[in-house]
């Protein structure tokens, strides 16, 4: 008699093609607790509304055809080595994965690190976006997100190393403390690093400003102007926010909280509060017989 057993059957599951993080972007970066998931789509939703509103004359990207035609070209000329016809298909495939990436407006690359997620974008100003979101946000209070914690924008993305800090932070300090003067302090985050010193980039960060305009101060208090700095393993993520701590450090739960939020909270709990008999002392006057 034959095997009757059921053979089992394997699934395996697709693949999608991944964008990693990586040197040369520009973007948003915002932390979540555990659903990543549900904080890029807040995220798409949210960076989509106002893009429209802001942008509206940008359409969506163009079908990226060229690089197919091409690829269909170059297989009809006579080539006998399978090695190379391989080697071009794989490098055709990363060239079209590279410019979809660029056409689209805003997409989520992975960086490695739970609970923290980076959108990258095509436009030329993402702290444009990041502060017309932040603005409505705070004057309306109307919370619009669940999961999303602290949104950034990030000018430039380099690799975590002190040279390539420098070179990138320079282009963006020309830009904001060149010609006008203003008060700084640096915003320092690693994860998943040990080998980038914290004390050695905020101290030649300042310096970097300082040479740039004398009468740039530091001002950890309430400054001006904020650098910030993420590092997650091997990539740096820098940007310059203004009001960051007005803006509650651009959390956005903590931004769409009422300012009297706190006393109505204590007001509530003192009106719902168990009443606790308190202990009292009592005297037993003498008994007199």
């Amino acid at each position: 008699m034959g095997d009757t057993r059921k053979k089992k059957k394997f699934y395996f599951r697709k693949r999608r093609n991944k964008y990693f993080l990586e040197p040369g972007f520009r973007g948003f970066f915002c932390t979540c607790n555990f659903r990543e998931k549900d904080c890029v789509k807040e995220m798409y939703n949210l960076l989509n509304e106002y893009a429209t509103k802001l942008y509206p004359e940008v359409d969506g990207p163009p079908p990226a055809t060229a690089d197919r035609e091409d690829r269909t070209d170059s297989d009809s000329e006579s080539e006998t080595d399978i090695g190379d016809l391989l080697k071009r298909e794989v490098d055709s495939m990363k060239n079209y994965a590279q410019k979809s990436l660029r056409h689209k407006r805003f997409q989520v690359v992975e960086t490695g690190a739970s609970n923290c997620i980076f959108i990258k974008t095509n436009l030329p100003c993402p702290e444009e976006l990041t502060t017309a979101i932040i603005k409505d946000l705070c004057a309306t209070k109307v919370q619009k997100t669940r999961h999303v914690l602290r949104f950034l924008p990030i000018m430039a993305t380099c690799k975590a190393n002190l040279p390539d800090i420098m070179e990138s932070a320079g282009k963006l300090f020309d830009k904001f403390f060149l010609k006008t003067s203003s008060t700084f302090a640096v915003i320092f985050n690693k994860r998943f690093n040990s080998s980038v010193s914290r004390d050695l980039i905020i101290k030649e960060l300042a310096e970097l400003i300082v040479l740039k305009n004398s009468s740039n101060k530091a001002d950890l208090k309430n400054p001006g102007l904020c650098i910030i700095v993420e590092i997650i393993k091997g990539i740096c993520l820098l940007s310059i926010v203004d009001n960051y701590f007005s803006y509650k450090k651009y959390n956005l739960n903590e931004l769409c909280k009422e300012d009297s939020s706190n006393d109505a909270e204590v007001s509530q709990a003192k009106k719902f509060k168990p009443d606790i008999p308190q202990e009292t002392k009592t005297i037993e006057a003498p008994v007199t017989v």
